[in-house]
């Protein structure tokens, strides 16, 4: 057993034995404070570091002038900037310091929460304690424009010298076509400013032993450390707002020209989520600036370590991440969807997420017309470069209908939705009186496009029936340049529903069916609360499109709690075009069945192309199926799981140091003061879905459907064919073992009675194999 292994075993006796001791589990103020502790140091900027504004400021030039292409409109419908209003996010914050306490003995496990969610309050030092009790004012708008108009780029020498995405300066980063450095153009020398400002910022990152992070060069010292995620960011304190053009002008602020921020690496920042806390274990009680100790975590790059999440390397495994990216796939293919990059590949993740629309960025300066397109566009030094629409789209459709419901006004207020909000600081810390008021139309809008982007995410093809064999086959072709589904994996799935039907139209059989009363799958295993299947019913888990980890420290097998989660059990998302499996490993991203990696899960051809063959077997009297491909936001599991571990009733499943005390030790929530404010969720949490389980994204959202004619006619020797030697449309043949015993019967036989004419499909006189191999083609057998 590895040193950190058997720690982790250690805690998982050790602390409760803490508990029965008569230390308990009171810890109304943390031990330490997150700032000092070293399981949840990463590197970047510290609290306390920088400071950022007012969104609100950034409308005055960045907003009500086009909701369409502006900037502000669209990032305040996102997930981005409801990042700290997410009922699933306080509810799952909650749980993970509970977690965090039971593991470690306080829950500073929390602050890794607050910094994605929180970034404002998290970097101006409003993390403690990490309650989120601090928060105030626009903290509560998430995901702000300064943290990210502010970001700078940790591998930035790398990326100035064109060794990092290389140096196609004209086509990757749409500059004129001699920029690089030493050329002089507006772009490099704009490029050469910001580049002497990053060196200044990255010098004041330190080590959690207090020594520089960054070497003489300008790198970060550790040589492993190769991408900055989970967190990870690095903040300029010079109020620099940084973007993408270098022709900008006019700006009543700083501002600094940012390869980084056209860079697919920028998105790495949040969206490779892994758990620090784990992987530092070993350096428990390690006091800051010791001179000397380098934690794990600032060694190795997210990626490498406890996954919770990993958007960003599933894009960086596909063709999609390597450079100069591919052509996209459906509504993303080339001749229908328009990127900056050369014959519209998609190349980075704003390609997709921040797509380019024509327009201004902003309205009372001198911006510049970006279209696109070089005749049109009036910026020489970006010509194909449009106005990055600030939408980020992703798939949390629940929560934005959720939120705009609780406005009076909204085109869908819910009253209900509102009372359960909007219960004030002091009972939910969620205070919808800080920061900006919520937009219900800006809200809808994204959920509408968010909608779309479901849509366009998948789609059915090669369907075709083996009707010899009474076999369906399809592919779920993923048109996404990660898996499908991806992001925080916790209770969010795909399924694929089936229903078949008889020659009458009646239902014979279904395939994952969803019962609409109970807001779940049915027959789903380790549910209590989903109904049990029907005799024509099946449960098909391998149609199930989800992530779910397992703990040693719970002893689950399968685990909502991603705090404790050290493994994965099950990965079955289908993956992005051209995934890399042979790298997939070294990023926790390889697929996982039944608790153990299996990397040929999928064939090499579905990895090459992203998608999922799947072959089903069908009932004697099926005639038409109808396939349906659906998405959830969340799962009735997972809220009940929520519920039940703040609640601290139920089916708890942290273990009870104590079986015979009344009290399991494990959950403080509703007794320890640190909680105070958090502790209505679990009820407040479990209502909201309640009432708001027939909403798309916690009911099943349909994705794409089609319905496929898999049924029995006439027997194709029964049959004449067409001119062209196919078999008429018209009968839906039942090719069964007699018709095929009958053509083998007749191989290299002349044309007679008993080898007719209907047989002889490519006319040439004998019943050959040429006939047998025509039959099996237009009939969907597949002929070796």
């Amino acid at each position: 057993m590895s040193s950190k292994r058997g720690l982790l075993f250690s805690l998982v006796f050790f602390i409760p034995l803490l508990a029965l001791a008569g230390l308990g589990y009171v810890y109304a103020d943390p031990p330490l404070p997150a700032t000092d502790d070293p399981l949840v140091r990463m590197p970047g900027t510290q609290p306390g570091q920088a400071m950022v504004e007012s969104p609100a400021n950034c409308a005055i030039c960045h907003g009500d002038y086009d909701p369409d292409v502006e900037p502000w409109s669209n990032w305040r419908g996102s997930m981005m900037s409801q990042a700290a209003r997410d009922p699933l996010f306080f509810a799952a914050m909650t749980v993970a310091g509970q977690d965090s306490n039971f593991a470690i003995g306080s829950p500073n496990a929390m602050d890794i929460c607050l910094r994605c969610h929180f970034p404002m309050g998290w970097i101006e030092g409003r993390s403690e304690p990490p309650n989120a009790s601090a928060m105030t004012m626009f903290d509560f708008d998430g995901v702000q424009c300064d943290i990210c108009h502010e970001m700078v780029d940790p591998f930035f020498e790398d990326t100035y010298l064109g060794v990092r995405e290389g140096d196609d300066w004209q086509n990757y980063w749409d500059e004129a076509a001699n920029s690089g450095p030493g050329s002089g153009t507006q772009a490099q020398v704009a490029a050469d400013i910001t580049r002497s400002d990053d060196a200044l910022v990255l010098d004041a990152i330190e080590f959690f032993n207090g020594n520089p992070y960054f070497g003489p060069d300008d790198r970060p010292i550790p040589s492993q450390y190769d991408e900055n995620g989970g967190g990870q960011f690095f903040i300029s304190p010079n109020h620099e707002r940084r973007g993408p053009f270098a022709d900008a002008t006019g700006a009543p602020h700083l501002w600094r020209y940012s390869r980084y921020h056209k860079s697919k690496y920028f998105c790495s920042s949040c969206h490779d989520v892994s758990n620090p806390v784990l992987q530092n274990l070993d350096f428990a009680g390690t006091a800051p600036g010791d001179g000397t100790t380098v934690l794990p975590t600032e060694q190795l790059p997210a990626y490498a370590y406890f996954p919770v999440e990993r958007t960003f390397s599933e894009f960086m495994l596909s063709d999609y991440g390597q450079q100069g990216g591919a052509p996209g796939i459906g509504p993303f293919a080339s001749d229908v969807f328009s990127t900056s990059q050369p014959s519209n590949n998609i190349a980075t993740c704003q390609d997709c997420h921040m797509r380019d629309v024509p327009g201004r960025g902003a309205h009372n300066l001198p911006a510049p017309l970006r279209t696109g397109n070089p005749a049109t566009s009036e910026s020489s030094e970006h010509p194909y470069s449009a106005v990055p629409r600030h939408d980020l789209t992703g798939g949390n459709l629940w929560v934005l209908d959720l939120l705009a419901s609780s406005v009076p006004g909204s085109a869908n207020y819910d009253p209900v939705n509102e009372d359960l909000l909007h219960q004030g600081a002091m009972t939910l810390t969620l205070d919808f009186s800080q920061g900006l008021p919520l937009d219900p139309e800006a809200l809808l809008l994204a959920a509408d496009r968010t909608r779309q982007a479901l849509q366009d995410a998948a789609s059915f093809d090669e369907i075709s029936v083996n009707r010899a064999a009474r076999m369906l086959a399809f592919r779920i072709q993923n048109q996404t340049g990660h898996k499908l589904i991806s992001g925080y994996p916790e209770g969010r799935r795909m399924f694929v529903n089936i229903m078949i039907f008889d020659g009458s139209n009646q239902l014979i059989q279904e395939i994952n069916p969803f019962d609409t009363t109970a807001g779940t799958l049915k027959g789903l295993p380790n549910s209590p609360n989903s109904p049990p299947l029907a005799s024509d019913e099946i449960y098909m888990d391998r149609l199930v499109y989800e992530m779910h980890t397992k703990s040693t420290l719970t002893g689950e097998e399968q685990t909502f709690h991603f705090a404790l989660s050290d493994q994965r059990h099950k990965d079955n998302r289908i993956p992005p075009r051209g995934f890399n499996i042979d790298e997939a490993p070294a990023r926790f991203a390889e697929p996982v069945w039944q608790g153990h990696p299996a990397p040929s899960y999928f064939t090499s051809a579905e990895y090459e192309g992203g998608y999922d063959e799947l072959w089903l077997t069908l009932p004697a009297a099926a005639e038409t199926a109808e396939i349906s491909l659906f998405y959830q936001t969340t799962s009735r599991e997972y809220v009940e799981f929520l519920r039940d571990e703040i609640r601290g009733t139920g089916n708890l499943t942290l273990p009870d140091p104590d079986p015979n005390t009344p009290e399991n030790e494990a959950y403080i929530i509703q007794s320890d003061p640190f909680y105070e404010r958090l502790k209505a969720w679990g009820d407040t949490i479990w209502q909201l879905w309640q009432h708001n389980k027939d909403v798309p994204g916690a009911a099943p959202y349909l994705m794409t459907q089609t319905t496929v004619s898999v049924g029995a006619g006439c027997h194709f020797a029964d049959v004449e064919p067409n001119a062209d030697h196919s078999m008429p449309l018209a009968c839906d043949d039942d090719v069964d073992v007699a018709d095929i015993q009958r053509v083998a019967a007749c191989w290299n036989e002349p044309i007679s009675a008993s080898c007719p004419t209907n047989l002889d499909l490519d006319g040439s006189g004998i019943i050959d194999v040429n006939d047998t191999s025509i039959a099996a083609e237009a009939w969907g057998w597949p002929y070796d």
